[in-house]
């Protein structure tokens, strides 16, 4: 990426501890920035790592600002306000990547480069199937992508969508049951931006008004406002879990059911 800043690398794990360590920092390194351009590379082939969620937390731990990684591992993610920031990288796969202590500042933007390693999911040593990668996650509810029916949008079924707006066009054009797409366009006006919500019929509260599913990019979580923008074409595949199995997975967050998105592996 090319920018007047320098570019910052980031590795996580222990690498990251050992370059601090080394380079003796007393204070948050700063970055007189308010908009951060960043891009996520496999720290082993150096290749865009995409669909990683970006997460930009303060001192207590608490999100601030989200954003995921695209086809070209590239990011944006601006704070809220002035302040001390860690930034957090999660995706299925790999190993969480953390920044130190970030001290970021209003005006313009700077480059940030993070590194994520490899972690092996299931066979070791082997890069798994997302058929694999699913079944796997699947057998914790007792079930399968073969049994899980039309509720699995396996990467042939993701190929046929002719019209790829969005998330939702998936889940549309290949008509699973007991599910609604709903968008910013199709809400009361003035109502706060949701982005997209993804109502499964069953998972109705009690005053009959419908909740939206959890997102679960490549095992992080996504919100709505977020989930609108992932890109289509950069879906492998995805599984449509009811309330009572994505409860059992996720814990009371999966109470209204859940939207798990693979995508597909960098090259």
């Amino acid at each position: 990426m090319t920018d007047r800043a320098p570019s910052r690398r980031c590795r996580s794990g222990a690498s990251l501890a050992f370059g601090l360590a080394i380079l003796g920092l007393a204070r948050p390194p700063d970055i007189s920035a308010q908009t951060i351009l960043g891009q996520i590379l496999d720290d082993v082939r150096l290749s865009p790592v995409p669909g990683a969620v970006v997460r930009l937390l303060d001192r207590d731990g608490t999100e601030r600002a989200q954003a995921f990684a695209d086809s070209l591992g590239r990011f944006t993610l601006a704070p809220p306000e002035d302040g001390e920031y860690v930034m957090e990288a999660v995706r299925l796969g790999y190993e969480t990547a953390r920044t130190p202590l970030l001290s970021l500042h209003v005006g313009g933007s700077a480059p940030l480069e993070l590194t994520m390693v490899p972690e092996p999911i299931g066979l070791q040593g082997l890069e798994v199937s997302v058929d694999a990668q699913a079944n796997e996650l699947l057998q914790r509810i007792g079930t399968t992508t073969a049994t899980l029916g039309p509720r699995w949008i396996s990467p042939e079924k993701v190929e046929a969508v002719a019209m790829k707006r969005d998330v939702g066009s998936l889940i549309e054009w290949n008509q699973v049951p007991g599910t609604a797409v709903i968008r910013d366009e199709n809400t009361v006006p003035g109502s706060d931006r949701m982005g997209l919500c993804i109502s499964l019929q069953r998972a109705n509260s009690a005053g009959g008004v419908k909740r939206c599913a959890l997102v679960v990019l490549n095992g992080a979580l996504v919100r709505g406002v977020q989930a609108i923008m992932i890109d289509p074409e950069s879906i492998e595949a995805m599984a449509i879990l009811v309330p009572r199995e994505a409860t059992t997975i996720y814990g009371s967050m999966g109470g209204v059911g859940a939207v798990v998105i693979w995508t597909k592996q960098g090259g």
